[in-house]
């Protein structure tokens, strides 16, 4: 039967002879078949069991007659493979099976028997290493689909094995471990286990009743001659016992039960007996030897007797002491033979035969309380805090507190060893100089660490550290604390300790004017001498980059004799101030210098500037930039002096002390002058200026060469109102104009090209008021001629000007004899007058262009008929022209 269908099953079944070949969804059979009277005999070549991956080989033998059937043969599940006899009767499975090779789990069995969580970690995850399973047999009740508890067992060798007692301890290491299960209980037995370097020899764990939930326990019996250490600790830490007392060297016994339950709601125990010899513990930070002592463990109670505590060499006491770990908590008596905490040859506190009752709390900390002092030791992992509430009780017993005269307040020390010791201090009535909020600090809480000879002491806000060092300056730091180097906070020429200093976002106080904030500092004072590095804020020094003012920088420096030196860390600023003198001299570099002429007037500004730039430039009034590859900037309250070169322009100001002011500029390029002027006012050529003058005046003159001036509106509606006349004058004259606009490159409503001009002129500072008096230029199609004013508070402007224009046409006729005359006149040229004015934004002209342009014709037919004789000479010149 190639396809047969039962539901969504497909069966083939395949019979010849005495082969037999089964294939369906679940299983696939390869079989030969004999058949005798009532037995069946199947010599199986294979049998695969499609779900499970299961693989059988071997024998099957069917007894029809007793309903019994056995097989014999070999299995291959996953990853393991070895022997498997069964026998089916009654509804009973009865299963025998090893296997051969060694394999890495035994979790393969969970798909067939499924147990506790508990059970099943233990059988599964708590075991590492090669396992060898000897054999797993027993039988199973197909009718209600259970096992047969009793009947089942088995036996396991893992060789190099690791057991983890608890997923929060480490491994137990062993060379070979034998698991054995028989009687409902799963036992492993290992030979030479370790624990990290603990020796737990004759150690097992066995679990009873292992297929129970309610009853099943596990029994984790360890043995040990190694000391109470950190290994062993650690596994009962993992069981929630928490042991207070831990062992370092000497010699220990130990026998340690637990019976943990697999249910939670039931109680575990715990039986452990500790004999020492010889030995020193550790109950918290306390460091104890004792000669002999018995430590005693019953489930939450744990009983220290007879022990002599020495704690290194601060601590020497007789204890007897009883835990209970539930609570937490201690009791028992004590003597202190000495306690003694010292730095250098002075005693912070000293005790000697003192008798006491002591309670401790090991909850969130480990406290003892010692009643007659009132004071509380808190005994961590590291390190044993005291505290000491009230500082008189102890006074007399603390050479310390004597010589830095601290009575009142109080105190708590941390000690760690006699090399490390912590403190915290709230002290009263104190005297340093230092500033919070304006105000003298008097009062202190301050924490403090005596280390290896060496005291570090801070605020609690952290914003006062002090550090002392042997054979070192004591070092201070500050945040957020102003420092005063002055007594009075006038006088600064207070002798100051050798110290160092480093500060944050503090402001330092050299007297009642000069105060300095600062981002961090760090300063050296050393005979009175003080040097320093670091980042000062809100600075009102001159000084821009990028176009930002820049008010914080990063700098060295030093301070002596009122004279303060400070170079920045990139090298590009340095600085010399005389304080007394208020004068800085300033040496500039890729850094731009701030000229404010405005604020100069309105202020009273003391200080004086020298400075150098190099690759530098002079901001002034904020819009107006001088460009310079160097300079010598010199400027006080009533005097400036400027000189700079910029490429090849060169340019010098200078205003002395009576008001005399000099100023000369040579080579401006557009790239220096429009920069200057804050304003694209000229393209090309170059500008020379000169003025002089006194107070608020100036005179001066200025050249023009080959340049163009534009974005001036002014001057380009007048240039548009020019070249734009000749065609409404007479079509005949705009013959000229296209000529000029070939020849010359034609005229440009963006600006105004000129060839050479000259400007003299004078300016009120005060008032603003520009008066250029002469004005001359000869540029493309028009030259100017005239004077004109503007008064820039206003904008207002005022100007005549004469326009020499339509000069193309006047080139063209002047070459022609007779003809030149009759058109130009005795002057050769076609000009008109324009007035301007109105506001340089909103300029206003008034010309009499179409008039002239009128009467052209009228004065031409004169010339002819009324001057033969100029006419002649104009033809004899114009022969001499062009000869």
């Amino acid at each position: 039967m190639k396809n047969l269908y039962i539901g969504d099953n497909k069966v083939t079944v395949f019979l010849d002879k005495n082969q037999l070949y089964v294939d369906n969804k679940y299983v696939n059979i390869s079989s030969e078949i004999k058949m005798d009277n009532n037995f069946i005999d199947l010599n199986i070549n294979s049998i695969y069991f499609k779900d499970n991956t299961l693989t059988l080989f071997g024998n099957i033998k069917i007894d029809l007659e007793k309903n019994v059937a056995s097989f014999f043969g070999k299995y291959i599940y996953k990853y393991v493979e070895g022997d498997i006899n069964t026998k089916l009767s009654n509804d009973i499975f009865d299963f025998y099976l090893s296997a051969e090779k060694q394999i890495d789990s035994l979790i393969f069995l969970k798909d067939f028997f499924r147990l506790d969580k508990v059970a099943e970690a233990w059988m599964y995850d708590n075991v590492e290493g090669k396992i060898k399973l000897n054999y797993l047999l027993g039988k199973i009740d197909l009718k209600n689909k259970k096992p047969i508890i009793d009947s089942i067992k088995g036996q396991a060798v893992i060789d190099n094995a690791k057991i983890r007692f608890h997923k929060n301890a480490k491994t137990v290491n062993t060379p070979k471990l034998v698991v054995n299960y028989e009687n409902n209980t799963l036992s492993f037995d290992l030979e030479k286990p370790m624990y990290d370097k603990s020796k737990l020899y004759g150690s097992r764990v066995y679990i009873t009743d292992l297929t129970s939930l309610k009853k099943g326990v596990v029994h984790v019996d360890l043995k040990s001659d190694s000391i109470l250490n950190k290994d062993i600790l650690e596994i009962l830490n993992a069981y929630k016992i928490s042991l207070p007392v831990k062992q370092f060297s000497g010699e220990l016994s130990s026998k340690l039960l637990l019976e943990i339950p697999y249910l939670a709601s039931r109680k575990m125990h715990a039986f452990g007996e500790f004999k020492a010899q010889n030995a020193i513990f550790r109950l918290g930070s306390f460091e104890f030897y004792a000669n002999k002592a018995d430590v005693t463990l019953k489930d939450t109670i744990v009983t220290i007797n007879k022990a002599h505590v020495k704690h290194k060499d601060i601590l020497d006491a007789n204890l007897n002491l009883t835990i209970d770990t539930k609570n937490k908590t201690a009791t028992g008596k004590t003597n202190i033979n000495s306690f003694e905490i010292k730095k250098d040859n002075d005693n912070i506190i000293s005790l000697k035969d003192f008798d006491t009752d002591i309670n401790i709390d090991f909850n969130e900390k480990t406290i003892l309380n010692i009643a007659k002092l009132n004071t509380q030791l808190l005994i961590n992992e590291d390190n044993v805090e005291i505290n000491i509430p009230e500082l008189q009780k102890v006074y007399l017993y603390s050479d310390l507190l004597k010589n830095i005269k601290v009575k009142e307040g109080k105190l708590k020390i941390n000690i760690i060893d006699e090399n490390n010791i912590n403190f915290d201090i709230d002290a009263k009535n104190l005297d340093f100089p230092f500033k919070k909020n304006a105000q003298l600090i008097k009062d202190l809480n301050a924490t403090g660490v005596i280390k290896n000879g060496s005291t570090f002491i801070k605020t609690a806000d952290s914003d006062i550290n002090i550090i002392l060092k042997k054979n070192k300056s004591p070092l201070i730091k500050l945040n957020n604390i102003d420092l005063v180097l002055s007594d009075n906070e006038v006088n600064s020429s207070t002798s100051y300790p050798d110290i160092d200093i480093e500060l944050k976002n503090s402001t330092i106080i050299l007297d009642q004017e000069h105060k300095y904030d600062t981002s961090w500092i760090n300063l050296n004072i050393k005979d009175s001498n003080i040097k320093f590095k670091g980042e000062a804020l809100n600075l009102d020094f001159p000084i821009s980059k990028n176009g930002e003012k820049v008010t914080s920088l990063e700098v060295n420096g030093e301070f002596k004799d009122k004279q303060l030196k400070l170079e920045t860390t990139d090298k590009k600023i340095s600085l010399n101030y005389n304080l007394e003198n208020e004068k800085i001299n300033m040496n500039v570099v890729d850094y731009d210098v701030i000229y404010n002429t405005n604020e100069d007037s309105k202020t009273d500004n003391s200080i004086s500037y020298d400075i150098k730039g190099v690759d530098s430039n002079i901001i002034i009034n904020k819009e107006h930039i001088a460009k310079a590859n160097s300079y010598n900037f010199k400027f006080q309250k009533d005097s400036t002096e400027i000189e700079l070169k910029y490429n090849l322009t060169s340019f010098y100001y200078k205003k002395d002390i009576d008001g005399n002011i000099n100023f000369d500029a040579q080579n401006m390029n557009d790239s220096f002058l429009n920069s200057l002027l804050g304003k694209n006012l000229i393209k090309d050529g170059n500008v020379n200026l000169t003025a002089s003058g006194k107070d608020d005046k100036v005179i001066g003159y200025a050249n023009l060469n080959e340049t163009k001036i534009i974005d001036l509106a002014i001057l380009n509606n007048l240039i548009i109102l020019i070249n734009t006349s000749p065609a409404i004058i007479n079509p005949f004259l705009a013959i000229p104009s296209v000529v000029g606009m070939a020849t010359n490159g034609g005229f440009n409503l963006n600006g105004y090209r000129i060839i050479e001009g000259r400007v003299d002129f004078s300016y009120d500072f005060k008032n603003k008021y520009l008066n250029m008096n002469h004005i001359e230029t000869k540029g493309n199609g028009i030259d100017f001629d005239g004077n004109m004013t503007i008064d820039f508070q206003t904008s207002n402007v005022d100007a005549i000007l004469k326009l020499i224009f339509f000069k193309d046409y006047s080139k063209l006729v002047g070459y022609i004899p007779v003809v030149n005359y009759v058109l130009l006149g005795d002057e050769k040229r076609v000009d008109t007058e324009v007035i301007i004015s109105g506001t340089l934004d909103e300029p206003e002209y008034k010309t009499n262009l179409i008039n002239e342009g009128v009467t052209a014709p009228v004065n031409f037919i004169k010339r002819l008929i009324t001057t033969p004789i100029d006419l002649l000479k104009s033809i004899g010149s114009d022969k001499d022209k062009e000869k």
